[in-house]
């Protein structure tokens, strides 16, 4: 507390290993792919085959150091500011249109039309009695 503030974190130093996300060219093709899949198709599986196959070769990386596992894939998503979210459609659909249903609903909907009617008739009777 000499300077007056805390000392920087020394959580994502990684106990001074370099990783191949320290690689600037690394980083920059993984976000191009990644910019180019579509919404919900991204999995760290995907993710890891793809540094495998296509980024660490293109690049001339090899050896045990230049491939990556599924959780490595995984941490570099999180890293990178993605995260886990189940994607749902938002819209229920339970059948409603279906034509059973619609004519079930318009047999129902004239048969309480009928007791509207009865009611009024009904009320109008009480009314001219009085």
């Amino acid at each position: 507390m000499r300077h007056g503030r805390l000392p920087p974190s020394k959580r994502e130093l990684c106990h001074g290993q370099f990783t191949l996300l320290d690689n600037p060219a690394v980083v920059q093709r993984i976000r191009t792919y990644l910019a180019a899949q579509a919404l919900g198709a991204i999995t760290p599986l995907e993710l890891c085959r793809h540094v495998n196959r296509t980024i660490c070769p293109a690049l001339g990386l090899s050896g045990l150091n230049a491939s990556i596992s599924e959780r490595t894939a995984r941490k570099w998503l999180h890293k990178l500011g993605y995260s886990f979210v189940e994607t749902r459609k938002g819209l229920y659909f339970d059948g409603h249109e279906r034509p059973d249903v619609v004519e079930a609903r318009v047999k129902f909907l004239e048969t309480m039309q009928g007791f509207e009617r009865y009611d009024q008739y009904f009320i109008c009777d009480i009314n001219l009695r009085d």
